[in-house]
């Protein structure tokens, strides 16, 4: 199968089109017409992840988060950029990325974490629609749970559903929530929102104190679920577009660690 063959069969289900306009999506590196040997799929396009391509034989890298974000000024051996540009173009490798198209995307990234969550019923937080009303998906999901329960008591729940070790909470353990809202990666942006719709408890990555201190203000409780951790499920979706061909999942290990 030619790479472009996988790229139209993702675009179907994700089209680049859905993608915030700040985003950087698609097929940033590679010949689009070159055979796949093998597809690597990978939440970021580190050095590491490049190099375990290279030993695989993987020809194609599906990351989440796009390798080239802001203009390149040149591409050379010393700096971790230009290194791996260099590695990617000298060993064929492509990358092709799929952001923000996948959080918004019906059966996304947005949607999936809440399925894993077991949420059979929940609406689009930020919704977005076509010419004719019709939803496209969207960022984030809300939902409510089938009876009130105390904040400490969700949390486990949350650290079993999704294999968690560790949680950053803004909260007191006993107060009592209901109707919750879910971003993955980093939502703080979506405050002011969540609190219009009343939300008692907030699921994100990547909360800054100043954040924090706002949803307190605001009754908001918090659950920074940490950034990767939130999206690493991506290569689960992406896995299956991938049936009939050879694939390996690998991710470089978290940046950050709590001891």
């Amino acid at each position: 199968m030619k790479i472009k063959t996988l790229v139209k069969r993702l675009g179907k289900e994700f089209p680049l089109s859905l993608a915030e306009s700040w985003d950087n999506v698609g097929l940033l590196v590679g010949d689009e017409d070159r055979e796949i040997t093998k597809v690597q799929i990978s939440l970021d396009a580190t050095e590491k992840v490049i190099d375990h391509a290279i030993e695989t034989g993987a020809n194609l890298i599906i990351t989440h988060h796009p390798l080239i974000f802001t203009g390149l000024k040149n591409i050379t051996s010393k700096n971790f950029m230009g290194r791996k540009m260099i590695k990617l173009i000298e060993n064929k490798i492509a990358v092709y990325s799929m952001h923000t198209n996948l959080d918004i995307g019906n059966g996304g990234l947005n949607e999936y974490i809440t399925s894993k969550l077991g949420v059979e019923t929940s609406k689009i937080l930020d919704e977005k629609k076509d010419g004719n009303n019709i939803s496209l998906g969207g960022i984030g999901r809300v939902f409510n749970l089938s009876k009130q329960m105390k904040l400490g008591e969700y949390l486990l729940i949350i650290k079993e559903k999704l294999g968690l070790e560790s949680v950053r909470v803004v909260g007191e353990m006993d107060k009592k929530i209901k109707k919750i809202a879910i971003v993955n990666g980093s939502g703080a942006s979506y405050l002011d929102k969540v609190k219009k719709i009343n939300v008692d408890l907030f699921i994100t990555g990547d909360i800054k104190y100043h954040e924090g201190l706002d949803a307190t203000e605001m009754g908001i409780a918090l659950f920074d679920i940490g950034h990767y951790e939130s999206e690493h499920f991506f290569t689960e979706i992406i896995e299956k577009y991938c049936y009939d061909l050879d694939v390996e999942v690998y991710n470089d290990k978290p940046i950050f660690s709590n001891i």
